[in-house]
């Protein structure tokens, strides 16, 4: 069977969409390399009485479904998570689906030999089997002894790619292996192979926007699993992010580079961020205030992409440093919203005009925009404002596997954010059987059956399978088909 190149990337990516321009593309008890503790304590849901957390409401699905909008984009955790859907549209795609999870080991070897294919479309089919295989099982436990060399050959097929979705889906396949094996990967290899992906992420002539964008992500995938630690995050995010991305991209308001690069450097930064926010909080907000500028700028880019990416990177700085001061100057963190706001425990040096730009933004309407990239903003602008200016957070639930886990804070949110663009509609499966999803995202964290969970507050993540999702899409064509007919009734009566 003959697929297009926009079929290759749906199955492969798995997420029923194809990327814009740019395209988007362990064990549990081993210490972490950023801090020197478990995972479990880097990935937690760090304890805080700083801010109430914001009883967010639930997504509405008008707001989640133009596949042509950032409300649809499932990268974008905080307004898409509930419209999780895959891109297997018929029988047939679905079986062959699950025939992958069944003997998936057989097929990932098959798919490895074939990799010397010496045609371009074949190498193209072939990586989009391997990076559907690899987003959809665990392969950490049962394919240790050949994990090398599906490393090497996708290393392989990203130096001899003939072809811009070539390279896309062996970058894509470089950002998964780490996310099965990347924990126990050797300091060299782990070198090596971001030495390439940065290579490739500044190559601005040889290479492709698409291209770049998926390599500014997996270099930093690759470091946040595999680094050495919270220094090495850091000299990423300043020494290339940037100031060889974001710096020269960002001059006097104006994106002197592709809006897609310059999302996922955005969002690469507010990745590490993370990272480094839980080995030092004093680096960390260095290192923000020489990143500050190019933040702002991108406030104030065409594309509604970079303006997000960038204003959600002002809410987890703010939100994890007042946190840090919060727990130091009032470790019992008896303070309420009035207090705060009176003597917050951390304000940006320019956070009058951040302020300022934000709910301005959280009031926006254009045109050219388009009015579902409009209620996306507004409403993600005012979450963001609320963060600053009181301490409150958005919060909301993510069901699968008949369990719930918690995302109420902005460390959490991007980083499950990030493993989403890369993981696809198999984020699922990867927090069951991934001891090292969990050691990030903590165990801990799982508050239960789903059916015991729905009285909490938060806006609602379901699993795609499941009945609450199939429910919603029925209920959501249903309200369609009575607002069409509606419409034509008043026409009709005049």
């Amino acid at each position: 069977m003959a697929y297009t190149t926009k079929e290759l990337l749906q199955i492969a990516f798995g997420t029923g969409r194809v990327p814009n321009a740019g395209g988007r593309p362990g064990k549990g008890d081993k210490p972490s390399r950023k801090t020197g503790t478990p995972k479990a304590a880097r990935g937690s849901a760090q304890s805080s009485n700083y801010g109430s957390r914001t009883a967010s409401r639930d997504v509405s699905d008008d707001e989640a479904d133009d596949d042509a909008s950032i409300a649809s984009d499932e990268g974008w955790m905080t307004y898409d998570l509930g419209d999780m859907k895959s891109s297997n549209d018929n029988g047939a795609e679905d079986e062959a689906a699950g025939s992958a999870i069944s003997d998936w080991e057989a097929q990932l070897n098959d798919a490895l030999d074939s990799l010397a294919e010496k045609r371009g479309v074949s190498r193209e089919k072939v990586l989009a089997s391997v990076v559907r295989i690899l987003s959809h099982v665990h392969a950490g436990d049962g394919f240790e002894g050949n994990s090398l060399t599906c490393l090497e050959a996708l290393r392989k097929c990203v130096r001899t790619a003939k072809s811009t979705l070539e390279a896309q889906l062996a970058i894509r396949g470089v950002s998964l292996w780490f996310i099965s094996f990347g924990v126990d990967a050797d300091p060299e290899d782990y070198n090596s192979v971001s030495d390439q992906l940065k290579a490739i992420a500044l190559d601005r002539e040889g290479r492709t926007a698409a291209v770049r964008a998926v390599a500014v992500g997996a270099v930093g995938m690759a470091n946040f699993v595999a680094g050495a630690d919270h220094n090495d995050a850091a000299q990423l995010m300043d020494e290339v992010v940037h100031k060889l991305i974001l710096e020269p991209a960002l001059v006097s308001g104006e994106v002197k580079e592709d809006a897609a690069v310059v999302r996922q450097a955005l969002e690469t930064y507010g990745f590490l961020m993370t990272v480094v926010i839980d080995g030092d909080a004093g680096l960390a907000d260095q290192l923000f205030e020489t990143a500050f500028e190019a933040h702002i700028r991108a406030l104030g880019a065409d594309d509604i992409n970079v303006r997000l990416a960038a204003a959600q990177n002002f809410a987890l700085v703010h939100s994890s440093l007042a946190r840090e001061n919060s727990d130091f100057d009032n470790p019992h963190g008896n303070t309420t919203s009035q207090e705060r706001i009176q003597s917050p425990a951390f304000e940006f040096e320019r956070q009058e005009e951040l302020v300022a730009t934000l709910r301005m933004l959280s009031h926006q309407s254009s045109k050219k925009q388009g009015r579902r990239h409009m209620l996306v903003q507004r409403s993600m602008m005012r979450d963001i404002l609320r963060t600053i200016e009181i301490g409150e957070t958005p919060n909301f639930k993510f069901l699968f596997n008949k369990k719930t886990i918690r995302f109420d804070d902005w460390t959490r949110i991007v980083r499950l954010h990030t493993f989403k663009s890369v993981l696809g509609d198999g984020l699922p499966a990867h927090f069951a059987e991934n001891p090292m999803l969990q050691d990030v995202f903590q165990s801990d964290s799982v508050i239960g059956a789903k059916e015991d969970s729905d009285d909490e507050d938060g806006r609602v993540v379901v699993d795609p399978s499941s009945a609450k999702a199939k429910a919603r899409t029925i209920n959501l064509q249903k309200r369609r088909k009575d607002a069409y007919a509606a419409k034509h009734q008043m026409d009709d009566g005049y």
